[in-house]
């Protein structure tokens, strides 16, 4: 995990959690958590690195109201089956905070990837309680100018 942004002493953090193909940087400036995937990618490995991060990551009370950006550009091998889906969805949930609605880009570079990531927000909308706002895209600065743009215009005037 990277965590760029000022900490005490005025310079950037850097932490080793990296998991499998994954990668966490925390923008602190604009209340971001970018997970990039690189590789073969499969159902056990997203639920893995899901869990991970929450208790890691999410879990953290510094990040709990971020947006998250996953890009998926860079993986290779994607097998991901409709019931790892649901799991995810699921999974993914429990780190929602009901009281304060964040978002969640995913960006791809495939056919198969968007299809599958239009999946996963069907599925996540289902759960109950959901509060975040997802989409997906092809273009990595799309997602970006989204969730930034949603932190600004979310501040008081």
């Amino acid at each position: 995990m990277n965590v760029t942004g000022r900490d005490d002493n005025q310079q950037q953090r850097n932490m080793d959690i990296d998991h499998m193909s994954v990668r966490h940087d925390i923008d602190l400036a604009n209340q971001l958590i970018v997970t990039t995937w690189s590789g073969k990618a499969s159902d056990n490995d997203f639920i893995d690195a899901l869990t991970s991060y929450q208790q890691e990551i999410k879990g953290h009370l510094d990040y709990q109201l971020f947006n998250e950006l996953l890009d998926f550009r860079h993986i290779t091998d994607l097998n991901l089956s409709t019931r790892g889906i649901i799991e995810l969805s699921r999974i993914a949930q429990r780190s929602d905070q009901h009281e304060i609605q964040t978002r969640l880009a995913i960006v791809v570079s495939s056919t198969l990837a968007f299809g599958l990531a239009q999946m996963y927000i069907t599925y996540r909308n289902l759960v109950p309680n959901n509060n975040k706002k997802l989409r997906v895209f092809k273009s990595y600065d799309d997602a970006f100018d989204w969730l930034t743009t949603t932190v600004n215009s979310d501040q008081p005037h």
